[in-house]
């Protein structure tokens, strides 16, 4: 950038050499403005109204459909530019109206389907969601998944898994079944490695993505029952497992596992409720 900036600022002084001080200095500025303007929206302040740039990436459309979930395979699987920070945010947030319409526990069938594929730990391996899909088929209700958390964290690209899944449960309803994991917390994240990936891909916009991204894990239900007989869960089950408990409690409090929610006003012996935050940190 520094490289771009410095040749566009000699070509403009070998241009106005001649000219007056004051036009001078104002070309040199109007040149500094676009370069580190170009720059800054590349990771990018983001424009709520404005379209996403072409050059940026693939042009979703929302809501999704089946032809922008293969925009953004393509994209995510050539390696082109980003996606545009404002789409982004637009996963994301949709992404969080829906979870919030789901049950703490998800309720999965195979009354459509002859079967379900259940997907362990990505842990931010792009290239085995993709090889997943490739052989097996993209989600739908014919043929649905559930991805059994730990999206992020370790591998290198934690974000794009991440924003394809979500992408994949707004295009194909009761195609696509989230459970959270222990890596679907910021500590744990700002501790393996996501945190870092989303600052060194939009470090104009993280903080920002990072809320939001706070925000779905809060709404990620905790499981997710087959048919009734088999349930699907992250961290396991024990003997104290009390699923009637899991399915009445406020899920979205639990911003961390790690850290326990505190309860305003309380006395400090009744600070948490440890019977219930054990029993939501015990299936992650």
């Amino acid at each position: 950038m520094l490289y771009n900036f410095f040749n566009a600022l000699l070509s403009h002084m070998r241009e106005t050499s001649g000219r007056p001080s004051s036009e001078r200095t104002s070309l040199t500025a109007s040149v500094t403005e676009q370069i580190f303007s170009e720059e800054s929206d590349e990771g990018g302040g983001v424009d709520e109204t404005a379209p996403p740039k072409h050059s940026r990436g693939p042009d979703l459309e929302f809501p999704l459909q089946r032809k922008d979930i293969d925009l953004l395979i393509e994209a995510f699987r050539k390696k082109k530019h980003r996606l545009h920070p404002k789409q982004v945010a637009q996963i994301l947030k949709e992404a969080s109206q829906m979870l919030k319409r789901l049950p703490n526990i998800n309720v999965a069938t195979t009354s459509i389907s002859s079967q379900i594929t259940i997907c362990g730990d990505l842990h931010g391996k792009l290239d085995d969601l993709l090889v997943i899909f490739h052989k097996n088929g993209l989600p739908s209700t014919e043929n649905p998944y559930i991805f059994n958390g730990d999206f992020v964290d370790r591998g290198k690209k934690g974000l794009e898994v991440f924003l394809l899944l979500l992408a994949c449960m707004l295009a194909f309803p009761g195609g696509v079944y989230l459970n959270r994991g222990n890596h679907e917390d910021l500590i744990m994240n700002s501790r393996y490695g996501f945190i870092r990936e989303v600052h060194q891909k939009y470090r104009h916009n993280a903080e920002r993505l990072l809320k939001l991204i706070e925000n779905v894990y809060r709404w990620l239900p905790l499981g997710t029952i087959i048919n009734n007989r088999v349930f699907v869960v992250h961290g396991g089950i024990s003997d104290t497992t009390d699923l009637d408990m899991v399915r009445s409690l406020e899920r979205d409090k639990y911003v961390s596992l790690l850290r326990p929610p505190v309860n305003e006003g309380a006395t400090p012996a009744e600070v948490i409720d440890k019977v219930e935050w054990k029993q939501v940190s015990g299936l992650q």
